[in-house]
């Protein structure tokens, strides 16, 4: 228990059921097999895959589809064949604390965390169907990163197949701009993304054109034409 407190950061029922679930489809695959994992959850089976198998998020070997579901799967890297463990609804019926928890029935500071820790130790293996899968083509194998050239607005490294830009300037990035933590502004029109320059010919301008580098410069993204709002985008020698 030390280790998984250690790792996870406390002993969560989760974990504890994710024990169970990788012990059991452990138990399914063949013996020498080299094997993969997919968890439809982010919340602590992860780490059960991550604690008790050599699949990890670091490795490339646990892949994390967050379909909301209390499940995981070990299946063979080359075949896609593999198991799948699942928590049981009808099941866990039978452990009322165990039910609540899965069920969210009453609220965490109500649950019996010991309880719930005992009967998970209790039930064991009876909580969880098992069925076996085949997993998608596309899963099979580790992708490539590609080619790596530097960003033209932030200059760090990226996969060039990202775009003409990296996908934090692009928008994706998880941070707020400095200054802009108590900025606010309505939006109703149509859900925008980044592209480069050379997949909107033929399209309509939304907005004027200006270039920004941020801490840098603003100023008119085509030096040698206007680009106005409802302008249609032309292939030139900026955007080839």
């Amino acid at each position: 228990m030390s280790v998984v407190r250690s790792f996870h950061g406390y002993t969560a029922p989760g974990l504890a059921a994710g024990g169970f679930m990788v012990d059991l489809a452990l138990s399914r695959m063949p013996d020498g097999v080299l094997f993969e994992a997919v968890c439809e959850t982010r919340n602590c089976l992860p780490d059960a895959v991550q604690l008790l198998t050599p699949c990890t998020v670091g490795n490339g070997r646990l892949k994390i589809i967050n379909l909301g579901r209390f499940a995981l799967s070990l299946y063979d890297k080359h075949s896609g064949e593999g198991v799948r463990v699942y928590v049981d609804a009808q099941k866990v019926r039978a452990w009322p604390e165990v039910e609540a928890w899965l069920f969210k029935l009453k609220p965490k500071r109500e649950q019996d965390c010991q309880l719930l820790l005992e009967q998970i130790r209790q039930a064991g293996p009876e909580l969880y169907g098992i069925e076996t899968v085949l997993v998608q083509p596309q899963l099979l194998g580790k992708r490539r990163r590609g080619a790596i050239g530097c960003c033209n607005l932030c200059g760090e490294p990226y996969p060039i197949d990202d775009g003409a830009i990296c996908r934090a300037c692009a928008g994706k990035t998880p941070y707020l701009v400095p200054g802009a933590e108590h900025f606010e502004r309505p939006f109703d029109g149509p859900a925008l993304d980044a592209a480069p320059l050379r997949d909107t010919v033929g399209k309509t301008a939304l907005h004027d054109m200006t270039m920004i580098v941020p801490g840098k410069s603003k100023g008119a993204a085509f030096v040698n034409r206007v680009m106005k709002k409802g302008s249609l985008l032309e292939e030139t020698p900026e955007n080839c």
